[in-house]
């Protein structure tokens, strides 16, 4: 009863990692697909910690193949580069 969801590691084709799943939210919109990404902008160049305070990783709404499809190839691309880590690890 206290689970909201699942999440599953993957990798991309050019190896980088993430991770996706869902959300249940009962009281509300139901489930929720989502995609999580390493915060790259936490670290610095060298891999030490810039922020303490800032997140380890991003939550975003997981779109459709067709929602993707719609927009234009630079907006996504932009996306799914500043929201990956260089190295590819999680964690």
């Amino acid at each position: 009863e206290r689970e909201l969801g699942a999440l599953w590691a993957k990798k991309s084709n050019n190896g980088s990692q993430y991770m996706t799943g869902h959300i249940e939210l009962k009281d509300a919109s139901g489930k929720v697909q989502l995609v999580v990404f390493k915060n790259k902008s936490k670290y610095n160049e060298d891999g030490t910690v810039k922020s303490e305070n800032a997140p380890d990783l991003r939550i975003y709404l997981s779109e459709t193949k067709e929602q993707r499809e719609k927009k234009p190839e630079a907006s996504t691309a932009s996306t799914a580069s500043t929201a990956q880590d260089e190295s590819g690890d999680l964690f």
